[in-house]
């Protein structure tokens, strides 16, 4: 620790700074768009120095949370909501992690963004949405956890639609935001369980709880709620498909909402929750483990015939989040949450190399590029950087954290341990199939330029072909290659794991690093060998990619077409059972029961209004006579009634 206790008052400022970004560029600097972008820059430049700060204090103190209070906000009868800053070790990484993401990308988007009429929008955007996920791993409270993760949701679905005149990234908006509120109504119902059986949403007394005092019918609810939310946000199947789509936004979206924060809260919420998930049955923690393992390798071999280098980019986060889902269901919290911390570095820098290549090349066609590793030597170096981190090759820092995954699934279960070493494979396959696509061989032309808003730029056959990237993205890619290379060698220390179990019970603190030699050498093998087939492929040509594909059979359309999972998704329940059975359904009930409802009422009503309206004559004769025949009627009554004329008759 080198700095005294950071004040509460300073956290919260990391989470306002960028919210008084998003409001200055809305009241003050819409017009000036270049000035947008350096007030982001600067505002987010402040939450991260306060974010150094704040991960040294939590570093001080072990990991533990630090002691501060809760802040009222309102009562509703016995319904009390405050909310409050948690900082420990696991918040004061992910504090650090946000901002360090977000401070580069924008740093990176002032040369991306360069010239498109919605820059200063833009910048808004991103400035709410670092203030969102920056109030999703700060909250002590589990509502205000769910606040900001509908904001995020809120912020992706504009940033992935900002190009909104395009058709495909409005579509791509719509997909991530309904397929996401699949989970997302998961995680409101195991708000509702919690609430309604300890009655508080205080994540500490909740955690608390589930260890000592909640039944396993409630926890296996609650769990699973949570589950169904992190599998939407963190793209997991069967909600996975959403993301692929996601690439339609520009590419510095790409390069900080799904790469290192959106698409990794459900993670953080499952870690944020852990105790909660340790306590639930043990059926409970094996659906999550088996989930995130068919995830990451169902991906993966999305991700081995996807051309588009964004799409092979979001088809690898997928199955990166599946290894982290794995881990938490096997019970390797802190191997999650390290892999989660190293992949944010490497994959926000993957992203961002995949921009810079657009940017000479107007496309994100693999097939359209070749040969860019000698006109654009900082970015392929840079990504080279990346693919081997993401392959897990030592001693990059990818190495470090997958092998921990790949730890955890070896004591505790030896199927998900072969089927993470395929998914290693899989990984430097289908990352360096896209190295040798992209920077070897002969330059294949790029594409056109196109106008309009597109996410690739017209400068390239404008400077007479394809060119290094500018200062501004280049230097954020230097910046990341530094943590893709060096965070991984914590680990050995064991200070990272520490740090991050200071945030569970302290009867939870059991880790201790430690290496497996038929691990580490199994899942090297596994990265080397998928390095070595990608080379002999796609640079050697021998044998040539038709081949295999050929060899395959049926096989290899299937995958192709991403198992027509989209196809399924679209067609069989969009518009199939929910179009055209279940709203077709409803339109023919509105019709025929509420409808015919409604009608008969009004029928009856007018049917009885016409004969009533007989008896209005305006004849004061009739009048009196219906009167004198009421007086009668009732008179005849009285006198039934009162003498007892019924009782006689009715013994």
């Amino acid at each position: 620790m080198m700095l005294p206790d950071i004040p509460q008052a300073a956290v919260w400022a990391i989470y306002f700074a960028p919210i008084t970004s998003f409001l200055v560029i809305v009241a003050l600097l819409r017009d000036r768009p270049l000035q947008a972008g350096r007030f982001t820059i600067l505002a987010i430049g402040v939450a991260w120095l306060l974010s150094v700060w704040a991960l040294d204090t939590t570093i001080g103190h072990d990991g533990e949370a630090l002691a501060w209070g809760t802040h009222h906000w309102f009562s509703l009868f016995n319904f009390e909501v405050s909310f409050g800053i948690r900082l420990d070790g696991l918040s004061g990484v992910m504090i650090f992690v946000v901002t360090s993401i977000s401070l580069l990308v924008q740093v990176y988007s002032t040369g991306y963004m360069s010239g498109d009429g919605g820059y200063s929008r833009f910048f808004a955007l991103m400035s709410l949405f670092t203030a969102a996920m920056l109030g999703l791993v700060m909250a002590s409270s589990l509502l205000q956890l769910f606040i900001h993760w509908e904001l995020v949701g809120l912020t992706s679905y504009l940033l992935i639609g900002f190009w909104f005149h395009r058709p495909s990234a409005a579509a791509a908006a719509k997909k991530a935001f309904i397929v996401t509120r699949f989970g997302d109504f998961g995680f409101m119902l195991a708000l509702v369980l919690i609430w309604s059986k300890t009655g508080t949403f205080d994540i500490a007394e909740i955690n608390a709880l589930a260890q000592d005092g909640l039944s396993a019918a409630v926890l296996t609810g609650f769990v699973l709620g949570l589950f169904a939310g992190a599998a939407g946000k963190s793209a997991q199947f069967p909600l996975h498909f959403w993301l692929p789509d996601a690439m339609e936004g520009p590419t510095p979206v790409s390069s900080i909402v799904h790469s290192a924060t959106m698409v990794a809260a459900g993670v953080y919420l499952l870690a944020r929750m852990f105790p909660a998930v340790d306590a639930s049955p043990g059926e409970v923690q094996t659906t999550i483990a088996y989930i995130g393992g068919f995830t990451a390798i169902f991906a993966a071999t999305m991700g081995v015939v996807a051309t588009d280098i964004k799409r092979v980019l979001a088809y690898s986060t997928i199955s990166q989040l599946g290894y982290m889902v794995m881990a938490i269901g096997l019970g390797g919290y802190v191997a999650a949450i390290f892999h989660l911390f190293t992949h944010a570095f490497f994959k926000s820098l993957l992203f961002q190399g995949a921009g810079s290549v657009s940017h000479a090349t107007n496309t994100f066609e693999m097939p359209l590029m070749g040969g860019l590793r000698k006109v654009m030597p900082v970015t392929f170096i840079t990504f080279l950087i990346g693919s081997l981190s993401l392959a897990g090759v030592f001693p990059l820092a990818g190495f470090w954290s997958k092998d921990e995954i790949l730890l955890d699934a070896y004591n505790h279960d030896k199927i998900l341990w072969v089927v993470g070493t395929a998914v290693a494979f899989l990984t430097a396959l289908y990352m360096f199939r896209a190295i040798f696509m992209t920077f070897f061989g002969e330059y294949r032309g790029g594409a056109k330029p196109e106008h309009g808003g597109h996410d690739a730029h017209d400068d390239a056959h404008g400077h007479g072909g394809p060119h290094e990237s500018p200062r501004s993205m280049l230097i954020p890619l230097i910046a990341l290659s530094i943590p893709a290379i060096l965070f991984g060698l914590v680990a050995p220390s064991g200070f990272f794991g520490e740090l991050v179990e200071g945030a569970l019970p302290e009867a939870m603190r059991h880790f201790h690093f430690h290496a497996n030699v038929v691990v580490v050498v199994t899942s090297t093998v596994a990265a080397l060998g998928g390095i070595a087939v990608a080379a002999a492929i796609y640079y050697a040509g021998k044998p040539q990619s038709s081949v295999i594909r050929a060899k395959f059979g049926p096989l290899a359309p299937v995958v192709e077409r991403l198992y027509y999972v989209n196809e399924v998704a679209e067609d069989g329940i969009v518009r199939g059972a929910l179009y055209n059975g279940a709203a077709r359904g409803a339109a023919l009930f509105d019709k025929y029961v509420v409808d015919m409802a409604v009608n008969m009422v009004g029928t009856v009503t007018q049917f009885t209004g016409s004969i009533l309206r007989r008896t209005i004559t305006g004849q004061v004769q009739s009048y009196t006579s219906i009167f004198i025949l009421g007086v009668v009627g009732a008179a005849g009554a009285l006198l039934v009634l009162s003498g007892g004329l019924l009782d006689r008759l009715v013994p």
